[in-house]
């Protein structure tokens, strides 16, 4: 009979995460790793094939947690303009340095990694998909092509907003930019 696991896998991927996220894929050692996720090296190989199976499972806990969390913030905002639901995007973060796990993931192991750019892709959509949920609600825009095109331009102004944070330099007011985006949505 095969031995229980004895940790806990929520917290193992949260550690996996976590570490991937501030150091990315290529700088993350494998003692590193173990480190952050509590386990043995053992326990590491037992419950997965190697360093990349851990980071696909991390990718796939980002978009559990952070990403399903974003979608339904959007989905739930009851405030009662397009920009103000859509600012949450865009408000500071603890720790602004980790940047995006979506563009990381699709800048370091994307173009080699079939299967790490589908997920980013799919990630991308989905919050793309929520986005323009909102501006569907609040009928920015002309329903459509424009309508898609502002959803877009939003969300790379939040991946953006991420890649600058990451560097260190994070950018006050991105709701002026946002709200120019809106505006231009509205007058066409």
């Amino acid at each position: 009979m095969a031995r229980p696991r004895e940790f806990d896998m929520d917290t193992a991927l949260d550690g996996a995460l976590d570490i991937f996220w501030r150091q990315g894929y290529v700088a993350t050692n494998l003692p590193d790793l173990l480190m952050a996720m509590g386990l043995t090296r053992g326990s590491f190989y037992k419950a997965f094939r190697d360093k990349l199976s851990v980071y696909i499972a991390a990718l796939d806990r980002y978009d559990d947690q952070v990403v399903s969390a974003t979608v339904a913030t959007l989905a739930g905002c009851d405030a009662g303009s397009a920009q103000a639901c859509l600012s949450v995007l865009f408000s500071p973060e603890a720790d602004a340095r980790k940047g995006c796990f979506i563009c990381n993931a699709v800048v370091e192991l994307g173009p080699a990694n079939e299967t790490v750019a589908a997920k980013a892709e799919a990630m991308t959509v989905r919050l793309r998909n929520g986005i323009l949920g909102v501006l569907d609600r609040f009928e920015v825009g002309e329903v459509g092509e424009k309508r898609t095109a502002t959803a877009d331009l939003i969300l790379h102004l939040y991946f953006g907003h991420k890649a600058i944070g990451k560097g260190g330099k994070p950018r006050e007011d991105w709701s002026a930019h946002l709200g120019w985006i809106l505006g231009q949505a509205n007058d066409a």
